[in-house]
């Protein structure tokens, strides 16, 4: 089916109108620096391009008052969209001009007689004029609406939000110490004692905290030491056996199980369970009609007993047909409750509380109806609001009154969104490409935000810094939940389902996301963003080419691999995510600025994709069989992100690398000892996150190794280095190359393997260099009698090592055995 976006309510018109007006914005800034770059002159157009400013600079002016009155005049909501549409074309036209005058300055073609110019000059001049008459008509239409100019208001900026997300977390569940002890007594006892299996729902509507009070009972001491294994599954609208069985075996292997039919599931699952005290929490459930089949699973031919299922639901019929016992009924909390958790969001714990907005806070807790996620939204955004005025406008927000068939949870959501910038509204808009319930990764987020342009640098700030700042600032007022950092520090998260149905709802037509048994048939001319969900079923994209300016094709499953092969000329795509074999189509894609092939069955890149000037993220890892990357990927210079890790069968790097000089995130360098292809191509690179150099037995020497520059990469978080193991001649120039490469002191997690030589470098004696390292990982390194002193590390979290039979010993400074424990954070050794 397609997820579609039904609108929570005609407010809907308004949150719509915000994604029209924040892309207006970026538009005229590109029309700016389009005439600032002198494209205009370049392609003939200057005074058409003079016409759109001043209509566009006309219609930016009216658009905060069309906000209001397209709720009432539906003629106002169409011309918010012909707005919508037409500034997506104009954007791409302008972008298409950057391209080509980049492709003759790196041509060194910049004569106007050249063929290819002369027939791009009159197809821009014809579209420029189309475009003048349509924004021509749209702001003569202005003129009818009667649309009065407004001082759009002016935002501060909170500094206080560049701070981590992990600073606010849920030390405690305000008034739910009742319903705490009811589950608890639930699973000590009633459950404990049936030799059935037990399933208690808890039942409520959306924003009473169902999900937040079963997990703190799920991670409860007392749960954890009762049950033998406990089990989550986020089931959401879809009840899917398949999927639900899927993510029991993996939470209790930690693998996926990769099995290919039901039945194989359902046996694996019952080899799990069998004999087992278990907890399985289902949350989030919609539907009953597959829960006999799951619950045959679930009881193992009955050697179930103590077993116990928590299901949270906002449905009362789904509490009826599976609960083995009456329902907990999830009441609102009280006032003096509510007050307790807006007051920690709002004032922090160690805030000092003023009484002025004391009172002011009580007053908008009222209003929040004992939905503890009205009240940890409102108190959020206030966090960092000092003014009494601030608060005012929250208590006499005009969204408490405006069409009252919204319930209070969905008006204060509202007045949280309508309380961020413009640019973070875009941001947090853009989350609805994502499927509800979905766990999302922070950085693929970050990527794709910045291929379509809704975040820029700013001052001194790299563009990925401002996204995670955005991203901080967001999750700071719990639009996004459940934020999870792994060990090697990804990290996932989540949003609330009534945040997402917000999202939804603002983006309207603009975004589809669609499962396994969508048709593709009614597709809106409108869409900007589809996302499929269609594991190994053939995508018809004739559909699209109805699309206006389709900007993100995310596939989130599987595709076949002769998808990509019919796909039309998209030349609007500014992000692709799929594991298509067949690339051809790529050559057409000349606004791509985000391409992610993770996974897929590639052999080659083909060389087109060095042609794709505006590409910014390229995401090649786990492409088992890849050999080869483009010959010429060095003419892509706004490339910032390369990520080619996992990617066994490839054997060298296009040469000269280092020219990449916007490049931020190289995961994977192999070293060779041709030109171009040494480690001196690291050197002026500013790179982070994670970097892993292979083929370090082809560095000649101490010189060229000192060449990368490791030490200066302060944004570099790990680091992994690799010798072939099997080249063990040379094992002292080994020992002088690895001094040399000695990385910077605020390196994360640090490995290497295949190292020959018998003497560690000077500098991982050295635990002031290493003192941030969170984990080390030293495999076959043979040679090597001792370990530095690693017990000294005081955020040691996992120490691996294997294939070093000839160490003895471990440095005897790791441990005075006084005054100081050694490894006192180690967890996996």
């Amino acid at each position: 089916m397609c997820i579609a976006f039904s609108p929570i309510s005609e407010l809907s018109f308004v949150l719509a109108f915000q994604m029209a007006e924040s892309l207006l914005q970026m538009v005229i800034e590109n029309l700016q620096a389009f005439v600032q770059d002198e494209l205009a002159t370049l392609w003939g157009v200057h005074s058409q391009i003079q016409e759109l400013s001043g209509n566009l600079a006309a219609i930016h002016a009216v658009v905060q008052d069309a906000e209001e009155k397209q709720i009432r005049e539906r003629a106002v909501k169409l011309w918010l969209q012909k707005l919508s549409d037409a500034a997506h074309v104009l954007d791409d036209i302008l972008d298409e001009c950057s391209i080509e005058s980049n492709r003759l300055h790196s041509e060194q073609c910049l004569t106007r007689l050249d063929p290819v110019t002369i027939m791009f000059r009159r197809d821009i001049g014809k579209r420029m004029k189309e475009m003048v008459d349509r924004f021509r008509q749209i702001d003569e239409e202005r003129r009818r609406f009667e649309l009065r100019g407004r001082v759009p208001e002016r935002q501060q900026e909170d500094e206080a939000w560049r701070q981590t997300c992990s600073g606010i977390t849920e030390h405690n569940i305000y008034g739910r110490e009742q319903d705490t002890e009811n589950i608890l007594e639930f699973l000590s006892r009633s459950a404990d004692s049936s030799n059935d299996l037990s399933v208690y729902p808890i039942v409520g509507m959306g924003g009473l905290g169902k999900t937040t009070l079963v997990r703190w009972v799920y991670n409860d001491k007392k749960v954890i030491e009762h049950f033998h294994m406990r089990i989550w599954v986020c089931v959401s609208t879809e009840f899917n056996t398949m999927r639900i069985l899927e993510s029991i075996v993996e939470s209790t292997s930690g693998h996926n199980p990769n099995l290919s039919t039901l039945e194989a599931l359902k046996n694996k699952v019952q080899e799990i369970l069998l004999g087992k005290r278990y907890l399985l929490v289902l949350d989030d459930m919609w539907s009953t009609d597959k829960w006999e089949d799951l619950k045959s699973v679930l009881l193992c031919g009955g050697g179930t007993k103590g077993a116990a299922v928590l299901v949270t639901t906002r449905v009362e019929s789904v509490a009826s047909v599976m609960g083995t016992c009456p329902a907990h009924r999830l009441s609102p909390l009280s006032e003096d409750d509510n007050w307790l958790l807006f007051k920690y969001h709002a004032f922090g714990s160690d805030k000092v509380e003023r009484t002025e907005l004391v009172a002011i806070g009580k007053e908008i807790v009222k209003k929040c109806g004992g939905s503890p996620l009205a009240s940890k939204a409102l108190g959020s955004l206030l966090r960092n609001k000092k003014e009494e005025i601030q608060w005012v406008n929250v208590l006499e927000s005009k969204f408490w009154d405006i069409l009252e068939d919204d319930a209070i949870i969905v008006r204060a959501l509202k007045i949280s969104y309508f309380n961020l910038k413009l640019s973070l509204r875009q941001c947090f808009a853009f989350c609805a490409i994502f499927p509800e319930d979905f766990r999302m990764e922070k950085e693929q987020l970050i990527h794709l935000w910045i291929a379509n342009g809704l975040i820029k640098s700013k001052g001194r700030l790299e563009i990925e810094d401002v996204g995670n700042e955005a991203w901080e600032e967001l999750c700071q007022r719990s639009f996004f939940q459940e934020v999870e950092i792994d060990e090697l520090g990804r990290t996932t998260f989540k949003m609330h389902d009534l945040f997402h149905e917000l999202a939804q709802s603002i983006m309207g037509e603009e975004c589809r996301v669609y499962d396994e048994s969508a048709s593709l048939t009614n597709l809106s001319t409108r869409v900007h963003h589809v996302t499929c969900l269609k594991p190994e079923a053939e995508v018809n994209m004739d559909p699209f080419k109805k699309a206006e300016s389709l900007r993100s094709m995310i596939n989130l499953l599987p595709l076949d691999d002769h998808n990509l092969c019919g796909l039309p000329p998209f030349n609007s795509l500014r992000a692709l995510r799929t594991n298509a074999s067949q690339l051809s189509a790529l050559k057409s894609l000349t606004h791509l600025r985000y391409l992610n092939l993770r996974r897929s069955g590639i052999t080659t890149l083909p060389e087109c994709v060095s042609r794709l000037q505006k590409l910014q993220i390229l995401k090649l890892e786990d492409c088992l069989n890849l050999s080869c990357l483009p010959k010429h990927l060095t003419q892509l210079k706004d490339l910032r992100h390369l990520l080619i890790e996992e990617c066994h069968s490839l054997v060298e790097m296009p040469s000269n690398i280092g020219e990449l000089k916007c490049l931020r995130t190289l995961n994977l360098f192999i070293v060779d000892k041709k030109e171009g292809h040494g480690l001196s191509e690291l050197r002026d690179l500013q790179l982070g996150g994670k970097l892993r150099i292979k083929g370090l037995e082809n560095v000649l020497n101490e010189g060229d190794a000192r060449d990368a520059n490791l030490s200066a990469k302060k944004n570099l978080e790990k680091l992994y280095l690799s010798w072939d193991s099997s080249d063990s001649r040379r094992v002292a120039n080994a020992e002088r190359i690895l001094e040399a490469l000695e990385p910077p002191s605020n390196l994360k997690s640090f490995g290497m393997n295949g190292y020959s030589g018998v003497e560690l470098p000077s500098w991982m004696q050295n635990t002031s260099i290493l003192s941030s390292l969170v984990m080390v990982i030293l495999y076959d390194c043979k040679n090597c009698k001792h370990l530095p002193p690693l017990g000294k590390l005081p955020h040691l979290t996992v120490l691996y090592v294997s294939g070093m039979k000839d160490v003895k010993y471990i440095d005897d400074d790791s441990y005075d055995g006084v005054n100081q424990k050694a490894f006192k954070s180690l967890k996996y050794l």
